[in-house]
């Protein structure tokens, strides 16, 4: 099913965007170079209510130039493209057969079998991906690079850890999709993470935040489709 949405936008930075992103390009973080990769990227988003709105909004506000929303519940695309005039926003049916070329893949669902078909679709393409998820009083962040379309990847870490997914509130939510957001931007502009290959798992409750490392195992379902061996639900 060929995607929907605004037409396409000039994506290249002119003097307008260059006035408007001017207090992000003097961070040495970011610079003309940093906005440049940010002004030309796209980012497909996948997941439900305020995290992906959160998402979409930090993407957006910093210039990112199109996104692929695949909504897993009601989305008011018209008013981030009033909000933010430079950006195309492509709405995509949960059920898509083409992958579109992106930057990064964010992936914010509670869902598990929308997030595990993700994991592996993204896994298989070998696509930079970031995934976030209630953990506890917190969340947990988890970067892939799913580099030759292989582990580690997601379900090496739902698999040792099945207890590490839960349920959280809604301002919960909006900070997680910030914060998944917020790494996606940094892999945008550096093509490369301080967290890939780890969990991170922080505490809203207790302050406390920790790495944890994503090894591939044999347990893997993914690995274990493509081998063709069976996989219990």
């Amino acid at each position: 099913m060929p995607p929907k949405g605004n037409p396409p936008v000039d994506r290249k930075p002119g003097p307008a965007s260059e006035g408007r992103y001017s207090r992000q390009t003097i961070l040495p973080s970011v610079g003309p170079e940093g906005q440049a990769k940010w002004s030309g990227a796209a980012v497909l988003l996948v997941g439900e209510g305020v995290t992906l709105q959160s998402a979409a909004v930090a993407l957006a506000s910093v210039g990112v130039s199109k996104l692929f929303i695949v909504p897993l519940g009601p989305i008011d695309s018209f008013s981030l493209t009033s909000q933010f005039p430079h950006l195309q926003v492509d709405v995509l049916p949960e059920e898509f057969e083409h992958l579109p070329e992106t930057s990064a893949s964010v992936v914010l669902t509670e869902n598990r079998d929308v997030r595990r078909r993700f994991s592996r679709w993204l896994r298989h393409h070998a696509r930079p991906s970031f995934f976030a998820w209630p953990a506890g009083s917190g969340f947990a962040l988890l970067t892939a690079r799913h580099e030759g379309g292989q582990c580690p990847c997601l379900e090496c870490f739902e698999v040792m850890n099945p207890k590490a997914f839960t349920k959280g509130e809604a301002s919960l939510h909006r900070m997680m999709g910030a914060m998944a957001a917020s790494e996606a931007l940094q892999w945008i502009s550096n093509g490369k993470s301080a967290l890939e290959g780890k969990v991170w798992l922080t505490s809203l409750e207790t302050g406390a935040s920790f790495h944890h490392d994503v090894q591939p195992t044999y347990k893997c379902p993914a690995r274990l489709l493509e081998e063709g061996a069976p996989v219990t639900p």
